[in-house]
């Protein structure tokens, strides 16, 4: 009984364990099959996230591909369909004080200069001037994605300096008076500007426009200087007609002009001139330039205060010059002018009846057997300018030294007509630009000149030409916008 009863016992235990080892290996193919189903299951949901971010980003790039089509289709829908969305408005506002040493007074009388003898453009000798208000309108040809088109450019110029340079409009009175007396305003340019797709693109302007010759042609903003010096005193001031503008190499800028000068030296021009002028890009520290102007024909006033026209004698303006700018900081300049004046032939009194007596304007003086006021005009010009950014702004200084030489008188204000002059003119300038909000496009100058001549032409506080030199201070508020 025992070893049955024992063997009993032995056979529960067995049959316990054998039962216990089958639960055991079956939870573990569960649990391993659960495992793997869980595994996947997770793999899924992990594709599922994946495309949907990828989804996401592509609809955010479809809008920004269309927003960005939209965009360009409105920009080109104003360059074509808006004519004056690019439409600029400049501006330039100049006011100077100005004290002459000498305190010349005033003559007023048409044969004597008003004023700081050569000065052209702050003529005044002492207390504040308005010198410039320039308002200019203007759209470019073209647009940033088409050059090629269509603009205009139009600058209306009031105060004192227009008055020297200010286009004769048919009233002879114009040249009989001081230039002091004529009003103070002008339409300085007005003209259309035409881009065509011709080679590298031909530029063409219609219209009334400044000359281009010498380094000093009028600029207030590029000019270094409060004054200009005494041979932009001699050079015609601006041209109406038909300009062409051509780069035949890339470093090289042509152009050509045929056009009716006005203002210019004496004797009177009126009549058309060809305009040429060269800019060539040596290296990108050094410019050369050059041109002149040949054709202006030769008028006199009468005392009756006709116009007579000589269509023999031809008058020639020319210049070149260098430009070095070794870094932004320095510019070195060498100009040099020359003016020829054909003169009046003495024809026109014989042909119209008149002795030289019954001429007004200008003071004739027989040059040659045949020939009045036959000119010969010629001057250099040098420039050092030197400037620099500060955190505070830009502080500039300027040295100009300049020599004219007026065989017969007949160019310079101050010359004595009939007489050879000399005039030598130095002068240094100091400007700064603030930095400072709301000062940014605001430039001061102080200038210090000084002028001296061969002869005595600059006048003392009687109005008497006593002094063969002169000194001059000038303050200048520049503000550009």
């Amino acid at each position: 009984m025992k070893f049955k009863f024992r063997g009993l016992i032995l056979s529960a235990v067995f049959f316990t364990l054998a039962l216990f080892l089958l639960t055991l290996t079956v939870q573990k193919k569960v649990y391993a099959a659960n495992a793997v189903s869980n595994g996947d299951s997770g793999s899924g949901s992990l594709k599922i996230g994946t495309s949907a971010k990828i989804k996401k980003i592509e609809k955010k790039l479809d809008n920004a591909l269309m927003e960005i089509r939209s965009i360009k289709k409105e920009n080109k829908a104003q360059d074509s369909g808006n004519y004056f969305s690019n439409i600029q408005l400049l501006g330039t506002l100049i006011a100077s004080y100005t004290y002459n040493l000498a305190k010349p007074e005033a003559l007023n009388t048409p044969s004597s200069f008003e004023g700081n003898g050569n000065y052209g453009d702050n003529w005044q000798p002492d207390g504040f001037a308005v010198n410039n208000a320039d308002i200019t309108l203007r759209r470019s040809p073209g647009t940033a994605s088409n050059p090629y088109g269509v603009g205009f450019h139009i600058s209306l110029d009031f105060g004192q300096n227009i008055q020297f340079y200010k286009s004769y409009y048919g009233d002879t009175s114009y040249f009989t008076t001081p230039f002091e007396d004529r009003t103070p305003y002008d339409v300085r340019k007005a003209y259309i500007n035409i881009n065509l797709p011709v080679g590298s693109g031909l530029d063409i302007h219609v219209g009334k426009e400044n000359e281009l010759l010498g380094f000093e042609a009028f600029n207030p903003i590029r000019n270094w200087n409060d004054t200009y010096s005494l041979l932009d005193a001699a050079e015609p001031a601006t041209l109406t007609g038909v300009f062409l503008t051509y780069n035949f190499i890339p470093a090289l800028t042509s152009t050509l002009g045929v056009a009716n000068t006005y203002n210019s030296a004496v004797p009177i021009d009126n009549l058309p001139v060809i305009e040429l002028n060269e800019s060539y890009a040596a290296t990108s520290m050094l410019t050369f330039n050059g041109g002149f102007i040949y054709g202006e024909n030769s008028y006199m006033v009468g005392t009756n205060g006709q116009l007579y026209e000589d269509n023999l004698n031809k008058s020639f303006y020319g210049y070149i010059d260098g430009v070095l700018s070794p870094n932004p900081d320095w510019s070195f300049v060498l100009d040099y002018e020359l003016g020829l004046g054909g003169g009046i032939n003495d024809s026109v009194l014989n042909d119209n009846g008149l002795t030289a007596g019954q001429v007004e304007y200008p003071t004739l003086v027989k040059t040659s057997n045949n020939t009045y006021d036959k000119s010969r005009f010629y001057g250099i010009a040098g420039y050092i300018h030197h400037q620099h950014n500060y955190g505070f702004g830009q502080i500039a200084e300027t040295l100009r030294e300049t020599a004219a030489y007026d065989q017969n008188g007949m160019w310079e204000m101050t010359s004595t007509p009939g007489v050879s002059d000399t005039y030598i003119d130095s002068t240094l300038t100091f400007a700064y630009q603030p930095s400072f909000k709301n000062f940014k496009d605001v430039q001061f100058r102080l200038e210090f000149e000084h002028q001296s001549a061969n002869h005595k032409v600059y006048l003392n506080s009687n109005g008497l030409p006593t002094h063969s030199q002169q000194n001059t201070i000038n303050l200048m508020i520049l503000y550009s916008f």
